[in-house]
């Protein structure tokens, strides 16, 4: 429902006559007041009906036109290039939808309340902005004078996907399916790659659902999105940088998690070299059964990336030296991409010299290749032969 221009001006100015907070409204109890006072607002002006008053506060206090689209459980991704330029990610379909705002003046006035409702700065000195929501959804906001104004919003999962759940969508085969579950118990340690919105989380939270609930995990994430259903996890969250404090990093918060004796790791992404040197150290040093994602095309792809970070992070480091401590790290390597608007494993590789395919994606299918088990490592091995 469009609102009136006028009526939505008269109510904002008289709501911050009445010093009321026009940021994000996230608590419950906060948004009934809210609610009330617009409708008090609103009255003075014009018949409110309760799809006006919807209207208003999703507006003032939601995300507008895009606040149809927060709602619906389908909808994983909102994608707004312009004012009148939106597109969703419905069911892995991106799709163009009706809903605009009036002008980018009010597209930016939400990036604004995005970044007073998370406490962070969004000026022509700070242009962009990557925040986590209260309900855990990711927002990235560009103003000018780099661009835009432009937000993406891509809307966490809460429930988990299993592997019985990606067999039966025919992103996985049952052998597949079922040697990952061997290696999860075996601990071998994995890591997921793929490109944004492949599925690496959503595969990974299914994994992590197969780790035994006496073990202790310790999940460290830049922005919280595995929301893991699990008796005994521990989560870390970075901090994003401020004027006053350098923020706290995924590397510093690896380190930190050595500390809290996990029995397993989890990093939600390796990005930074600093963060491929900590994270190589934690899983090559006593922790296995851990696991990380990555982006990248497939298993060589990502190792080769995973070497020029750790040579990165460190110039002395021999490039032999930086190549065996990769390898030696992890044990499976897992490829996913999007496929016609499903997220499918494309690949399960063996970590040894170069990658050796255990699984790949051919003819539609994921097939089991042959494999000299005499080659790789000995615990890789117990795993297949189970």
């Amino acid at each position: 429902m469009n609102v009136d221009p006028l009526l939505l001006a008269l109510v904002r100015a008289e709501l911050v006559g009445a010093r009321q907070h026009l940021a994000l409204q996230q608590d419950a109890s906060r948004t009934a007041e809210a609610r009330e006072r617009v409708r008090i607002a609103a009255s003075r002006h014009a018949r409110v009906d309760a799809g006006l008053l919807d209207a208003l506060c999703a507006s003032l206090f939601g995300y507008g036109p895009l606040q149809p689209f927060m709602d619906d459980p389908a909808v994983t991704d909102i994608l707004v290039n312009g004012p009148a330029d939106v597109f969703v990610e419905r069911h892995g379909r991106l799709e163009r939808v009706e809903a605009r705002f009036v002008d980018a003046n009010e597209l930016a006035d939400l990036g604004f309340r995005i970044a007073a409702a998370v406490g962070r700065e969004l000026t022509i000195d700070h242009p962009y902005l990557d925040a986590r929501l209260a309900d855990g959804s990711r927002a990235n906001v560009v103003i000018a004078p780099v661009g835009g104004p432009t937000l993406c919003i891509r809307k966490v999962r809460r429930d988990v996907l299993p592997l019985e759940a990606w067999v039966e969508r025919g992103a996985l085969d049952a052998a597949a399916a079922s040697f990952l579950a061997r290696a999860m118990t075996a601990r071998l340690n994995l890591l997921l790659v793929g490109a944004t919105g492949s599925g690496k989380s959503t595969l990974l939270r299914a994994l992590a659902e197969l780790i035994p609930g006496d073990e202790r995990i310790v999940v460290v994430e830049d922005t919280a999105e595995l929301a893991l259903r699990h008796p005994h996890v521990v989560r870390l969250e970075c901090v994003p940088p401020r004027e006053s404090h350098p923020g706290v990093r995924v590397a510093e918060l690896v380190e930190n998690a050595l500390r809290m004796r996990p029995d397993r790791l989890i990093v939600g992404e390796i990005r930074t070299p600093r963060e491929a040197y900590a994270a190589l150290e934690a899983l090559a040093t006593g922790h296995p059964g851990s696991a990380t994602t990555l982006h990248g095309a497939d298993a060589a792809e990502a190792l080769a990336r995973l070497e020029l970070l750790l040579l990165r992070a460190d110039g002395a480091i021999p490039f032999a030296a930086a190549r065996g401590h990769v390898r030696r790290a992890f044990d499976l390597i897992v490829a996913l991409r999007r496929e016609q608007g499903r997220r499918v494993v494309t690949a399960i590789s063996i970590v040894a010299e170069e990658p050796v395919d255990l699984f790949r994606r051919q003819g539609g299918a994921l097939r089991r290749m042959p494999v000299e088990i005499d080659a790789v490592r000995e615990r890789v091995r117990e795993a297949i032969a189970t």
